[in-house]
């Protein structure tokens, strides 16, 4: 039986985090600096930007697969992420996901919304559910513990929410709040996409056709009543968390039953 283990990054955890700290810097700054140059200069420094940061990514983890090989999924683990799909679907039915890219492709601004929700695809994944899921997942190795990608999962997903802090420019922080609790919910789903296909460029996927809306330059932040938020976005958080808690389960199994 080949076992699959955690492939080992090409700098350590503590370089990465250094990387990481830069990376974010460079953002916030070049954010507030280019927020009023215009919406095709501002998404083409973006995507540029993104693009870099995915270079770096790969750079210091040496490739963009988590474990060799990916981990095989048991019966249990394929229910779960059915599950996982299903809530995909449910929240990008609920939040009009479909007809926001229809109606996109007959908006004027179509390149420059596509190129912001493809800055936003490849960086926010590049840098959390790729470095800072790699700075994680290392020092979860170093310091021996268990649940490794669930632990890792909930640190960079917390990271994920924490970046939209960037809206409270918009003055509406009971949105923001809003906005933090389903990026939060939704980096725990894309980390599971990460670790079950072993690569970013999923993630990547699903995050650009999300984001990929009339309006995403300058996203309108109101806030909404609670219950739908925590109905569809809590159920993806718990649905996620289960699924990583078996997945690391699965992968220690693996593991285990290969060197006996």
């Amino acid at each position: 039986m080949v076992v699959p283990m955690m492939i080992e990054s090409r700098r350590s955890w503590v370089e990465q985090l250094f990387v990481a700290i830069i990376i974010l810097i460079v953002f916030i700054f070049m954010a507030f600096a280019l927020f009023d140059s215009g919406e095709a200069t501002y998404a083409k420094a973006q995507l540029l930007f993104a693009l870099i940061v995915l270079l770096i990514t790969y750079r210091e983890i040496g490739t963009f697969k988590v474990t060799k090989p990916r981990v095989k999924l048991s019966a249990n683990l394929k229910i779960w992420l059915g599950l996982i799909g299903i809530s995909l679907i449910v929240m990008a039915l609920l939040e009009q996901v479909p007809s926001q890219i229809l109606l996109n492709w007959n908006s004027a601004n179509l390149a420059e919304n596509t190129m912001f929700a493809l800055a936003a695809g490849i960086f926010e994944e590049s840098l959390t559910r790729g470095l800072f899921f790699s700075i994680f997942l290392q020092n979860m190795q170093y310091r021996s513990r268990s649940l490794k990608f669930t632990r890792s999962t909930i640190y960079s997903a917390l990271i994920f929410g924490s970046l939209h802090l960037m809206n409270l420019r918009s003055g509406n922080s009971a949105a923001i709040i809003q906005q933090i609790f389903y990026a939060f919910a939704l980096g725990i789903v894309l980390a599971a996409i990460r670790v079950t296909t072993n690569t970013l460029f999923w993630g990547i996927g699903v995050h650009f056709l999300i984001d990929w809306q009339p309006g995403i330059a300058n996203p309108l932040s109101t806030a909404t009543s609670w219950l739908p938020v925590l109905l569809i976005f809590g159920s993806m958080l718990v649905v996620g968390i289960v699924y990583l808690v078996k997945f690391d389960r699965e992968y220690e199994k693996q593991s285990h039953l290969a060197k006996s």
